[in-house]
């Protein structure tokens, strides 16, 4: 088990400290942005390998607590929302003079639906090294949502962070046409296919807590 901390600690470093304002410049400048990017990749993807074969090679552990059911119908429930916010981060251009689309519902799409994720993830899992990995992880996508966040620009941040927050606050407006069926059919499609390849791929069944 000593592994797999010392390695999520690991994950956690490789996407935090590079991201940093002062080290992500001084080692863009120093290396060049296309150096670095890789540099920054091969560690992304090296501590990646570390935690999964520190996570197999790690004992069950204790559970430390035993989710409720209900908890568990709701994470699979939510895991929609999720994928809304992603699907709409992949398919909306962030890089507009007005935010369109799902950044009018929240100026952080991508790092919200990954922070949701772990989080949903998190709630029904309750083995230790189940937990140690899924709070390695949410630590990562909270820090890109702070990161997000300040980097956002006035216009977008009057979305706010929570979805829909802005206009309910009536400062920004919902625009369906720039959202479509299609953003939302394709997460509950997402959906579907994960809820049914989940135990086939890995392992525990979604579905056997809805019924």
């Amino acid at each position: 088990m000593e592994a797999l901390i010392l390695s999520t600690l690991f994950l956690i470093s490789s996407h935090i400290v590079p991201g940093l304002p002062g080290v992500r410049s001084s080692l863009v400048h120093a290396l060049g942005r296309r150096l670095f990017l890789a540099f920054y990749s091969a560690i992304s993807l090296a501590a990646l390998v570390l935690v999964v074969w520190s996570y197999r090679a790690a004992n069950s552990g204790e559970w430390l607590y035993f989710p409720p059911v209900e908890v568990k119908m709701i994470a699979v429930l939510a895991m929609p929302i999720a994928l809304f916010l992603l699907v709409g981060r992949l398919t909306t251009p962030a890089e507009t003079p007005e935010p369109v689309g799902i950044y009018r519902i929240t100026a952080v799409p991508g790092s919200l639906s990954v922070l949701l994720w772990t989080l949903l993830h998190l709630a029904v899992l309750g083995g230790a090294r189940q937990m140690i990995v899924f709070a390695g992880m949410a630590i990562i996508a909270l820090f890109s949502l702070v990161r997000n966040w300040q980097a956002a620009s006035a216009a977008q941040r009057r979305a706010g962070i929570l979805p829909f927050s802005g206009i309910i606050r009536d400062r920004e407006r919902l625009v369906w046409k720039e959202i479509g069926w299609g953003r939302l059919l394709l997460p509950l499609a997402l959906w579907a296919a994960l809820l049914l390849f989940h135990p086939v791929v890995i392992g525990p069944d979604p579905l056997a807590y809805l019924f």
